[in-house]
């Protein structure tokens, strides 16, 4: 039988050290975080080979004296918290003694330091966890770490890492997401002796986010600058234009600590939604101030992820701040046009007898798909969408009209279901649906599984306007649906809104109405006047959000006059 024994010192540090330091990133996370606590205004990273092999982490901020110099790497030394109520109230990004320790454990460390009161630094050499020569160092204030051949003594760990330019693209990242929060502090990271990053001070965050995300992004940010009893929320949203296949543009931060939270990350999201496209998401820099006593940072070893004390609440005042910078602002699309997007014609030979022959063109407009509206009254006045004259339709499908200082195309389709789905959501939450009996009620067959799964949900659809029962073994009957959407009632859509989806009818409300509102609205290549023209503006100046349809796509796009000036260079 086997006897229980205890671990000795070296072998504890080593399995800790697993918990906090992952990766190289893990390392260079811990000692910027570091850094910052020590107020420094410039930290400068160099890696090479991704970490593997070196990381330095220098900084010019407080430093620390001899004394505490020698503490720093011993396992839960701290000068961040001193009892239980510290715990609970952190305000600091370090705060359990662990991050030093730990790094010294699995790599050969090396520590010089020195603060502004003292006329030299000290400078500690560390192998394995242990420390092997301390001497005298005349270096600047501050602090710089140099960690070599991280894991060299735990190659079973050190075998997992992936390869060099996996782990060096996970410290960029993690180096810009603290440079996007903290634009007074210059950050630079050096990889095999070439600078690959320089976020110098600035005076403002948007500047700073333009150095990592670049001036085209930065300009389609929004402000959000939101305060509350329980928390302050500050930062940059995106337009729903720009949108990102996965979250890796969001920068969420708790009282300036990167952290990913569902939580947070679900009201960000649900704020967007109908305004972007399905399985899209926002770029997001937002910092959440709130008391650390609600908030649990001492979750996970990285201390990554946090537990909120009231996080319905939360959830509420996030999705509250986002929603209404998102309504509150222009969120007509204005697309950069590249130089190449059109062609500059020439004639050449003009000098030349040409014998012009008729041959059909290869391209033509046909007259029956333009409109060009005449003398009559255009214009017209709204209060959210800009002033505009209607200048005719294009192609049967885009509505086209100018402002003072731009031409607006409109698509006439994602205007309509847009206008119809606000107008039936508007029904469906009063619960004043309007119906339409048809004139033929609509047979449904269904296996057993199907009709199952309709019965269980026969008061939903009562709920949406539809007049459904059961009709024979296996069958229902529809007798009338949503007047809305009486264009697209007829029997192929509502069998296929009926009984699609494996979830329920609940589940899937929102997709369902989605999907009546597009069968049901004008669509691409049918004519309108003038009259419905406006009608529809008028309605979409009206609907809560009038920029994009329900499934994201934009329903207005601008071009200034002024970039058709470029376009014609003059």
């Amino acid at each position: 039988m086997t006897q229980i024994k205890i671990l000795n010192d070296s072998l504890i540090n080593k399995i800790a050290a697993g918990e906090v330091i992952e990766r190289p990133k893990n390392v260079v996370k811990e000692l910027i975080e570091n850094s910052i606590d020590a107020k420094a205004s410039k930290i400068t990273v160099e890696v090479k080979k991704g970490g593997k092999s070196f990381i330095s982490v220098t900084d010019n901020g407080e430093g620390m004296n001899k004394k505490d110099a020698k503490k720093a790497c011993l396992r839960h030394s701290t000068s961040k918290i001193s009892n239980l109520d510290d715990l609970f109230n952190i305000s600091s990004l370090g705060f359990r003694g662990e991050a030093l320790a730990s790094i010294v454990s699995v790599s050969k460390l090396t520590l010089t330091t020195r603060t502004e009161n003292e006329l030299e630094g000290i400078e500690l050499k560390y192998e394995s966890g242990n420390l092997k020569n301390v001497e005298k160092k005349g270096c600047p204030t501050g602090t710089a770490i140099i960690v070599k051949d991280l894991f060299y003594n735990t190659p079973a760990r050190k075998k997992y890492l992936k390869s060099e330019r996996r782990e060096f693209n996970h410290i960029i990242d993690i180096i810009q997401r603290y440079s996007l929060i903290n634009p007074k502090i210059h950050f630079k990271l050096i990889h095999n002796n070439k600078e690959i990053l320089n976020s110098p001070q600035t005076s403002d965050q948007l500047t700073n986010i333009s150095y990592i995300y670049g001036r085209k992004t930065a300009k389609k940010l929004l402000l959000i600058d939101y305060k509350s009893s329980l928390l302050t929320i500050k930062g940059y949203i995106s337009k729903p234009e720009i949108a990102r296949w996965g979250k890796k543009d969001q920068s969420i931060y708790i009282n300036k600590r990167y952290i990913k939270n569902k939580t947070v990350s679900d009201a960000i999201n649900n704020a967007y939604n109908t305004l972007m496209f399905l399985d899209k998401n926002p770029v997001v820099v937002l910092n959440i101030s709130l008391d650390p006593e609600i908030v649990d940072v001492n979750v996970h070893p990285t201390k990554s992820e946090v537990r909120f004390e009231k996080e319905k609440e939360i959830y509420d005042h996030v999705f509250s701040a986002v929603r209404k910078t998102l309504l509150e602002n222009d969120l007509i699309p204005d697309p950069e046009l590249k130089k190449d997007s059109f062609t500059q014609y020439t004639f050449k030979n003009h000098e030349k007898n040409i014998d012009v022959k008729e041959s059909s063109p290869g391209y033509s407009i046909e007259k029956s798909r333009q409109t060009l509206f005449g003398k009559e009254d255009n214009k017209i006045a709204l209060n959210k969408l800009p002033e505009m004259r209607i200048l005719g339709v294009l192609n049967k499908t885009y509505i086209v009209a100018e402002t003072r200082n731009e031409l607006i195309l409109i698509d006439q389709h994602a205007a309509a279901e847009r206008i119809l789905y606000e107008k039936y959501l508007k029904q469906f939450q009063r619960k004043k649906i309007i119906k339409q009996v048809l004139l033929e009620p609509v047979l449904i067959e269904t296996d057993k599984k199907m009709h199952e799964s309709i019965s269980q949900n026969l008061s939903v659809f009562t709920d949406m306007g539809f007049d459904i029962e059961a009709f024979g073994r296996n069958e229902f009957i529809v007798r009338s649906v949503p007047e809305i959407f009486k264009k697209a009632a007829d029997n192929e859509f509502i069998i296929d809104l009926i009984t699609s989806g494996k979830k329920s009818f609940k589940e899937k409300e929102q997709n369902k109405i989605m999907k009546m509102a597009c069968r049901a609205a004008v669509k691409a290549g049918e004519e309108i006047t003038i009259k419905e023209i406006k009608n529809f503006l008028s309605d979409l100046d009206n609907s809560k959000i009038s920029y994009t349809c329900p499934h994201g796509r934009p329903i207005l796009i601008k071009l200034s006059f002024r970039e058709i000036e470029k376009m014609f260079k003059r």
